[in-house]
């Protein structure tokens, strides 16, 4: 083949929109789209590089092809592209990529109700929340989402249609940062059998010692017993104000205190009363939303 020739195959990613991942060992990090930088946080390294590959593939879904994604970790830089599939590769130093072909999606836990979901997921299939592999928790700076590259930079500039479609991505996200900024939930009461009463926002994750969940606030309970599990359950308030337990696969299981009781299923989010009690293994909690 003359080397002139283009590979059969070869798909050239532009260089905009170009997004930035920062990853830190302790499953925190950045992610920067065009200027705009924000923080993650994730129960582990893993858990934080599918929840920023699901947020590329959701700006390659809108412009409908592969972009880039440059990932900083253990001081190494990577450059990948993203494609709206849900397909990850190695960007070559020619700037192209290969056919997908023979590639998987990688898969991430909901942040929420933790069914295991593709990255291309834009709604989880069990407990419906938007965003389900989301790992961003807050703006680092200013928004400047869609402001195109200098005129000088020697690369293709976004044309107007590609513009357009991640500015309508900008706005759907501004409006998810200044809903999440008015507390529309109302926070729980917790009341426990072996310890004080504790006031906490809509969403807690409660163990021994829980591992973060991105949106949950950890709860450390005191367990004589050490019945409870490290990371037991979380307890929610959703947005139609009813409070949904979940049993994250713990020993012990749930038992609610209803008239007979009955036990939670595993990974299933429950809707209780409110002023319910449940058994998580030698700890009583009551739960009620505060006023």
């Amino acid at each position: 083949m003359n080397a002139t020739q283009p590979v059969p195959g070869l798909h050239r990613v532009p260089e905009w929109p170009r997004l930035a991942a920062e990853v830190t060992a302790d499953g925190t990090g950045t992610l920067t789209v065009n200027g705009q930088r924000r923080a993650c946080a994730a129960e582990s390294v893993a858990a934080l590089r599918t929840g920023m590959i699901a947020r590329a593939v959701a700006i390659a879904t809108q412009l409908r092809r592969p972009i880039r994604l440059d990932v900083t970790e253990d001081g190494r830089t990577h450059a990948l592209a993203v494609r709206p599939e849900g397909y990850v590769q190695l960007v070559g130093a020619d700037g192209t990529i290969p056919a997908a072909d023979g590639l998987s999606i990688d898969e991430g836990r909901c942040r929420i109700c933790r069914r295991l979901q593709p990255v291309t997921s834009t709604t989880c299939v069990q407990c419906a929340v938007d965003e389900p592999l989301r790992v961003e928790v807050a703006p680092l700076a200013e928004p400047n989402a869609v402001t195109p590259p200098p005129a000088a930079a020697p690369i293709t500039r976004p044309n107007p249609i590609e513009l357009r479609a991640l500015d309508e991505l900008h706005d759907v996200e501004q409006t998810r940062l200044t809903r999440r900024a008015t507390p529309a939930r109302p926070a729980l009461r917790l009341a426990f059998n072996t310890q004080r009463s504790v006031s906490a926002g809509p969403r807690v994750v409660i163990g021994r010692n829980p591992e973060p969940i991105a949106g949950h606030e950890p709860l450390s309970i005191a367990t004589p017993g050490r019945m409870l599990s490290r990371t037991h359950a979380t307890i929610a308030v959703d947005d139609a104000g009813h409070i949904v337990v979940t049993d994250l696969d713990s020993a012990n299981g749930i038992e609610l205190q209803s008239t007979p009781p009955r036990w939670l299923t595993p990974g299933q989010p429950t809707t209780i009363p409110e002023g319910s009690t449940i058994l998580l293994g030698d700890v009583e909690c009551t739960i009620e939303r505060a006023q």
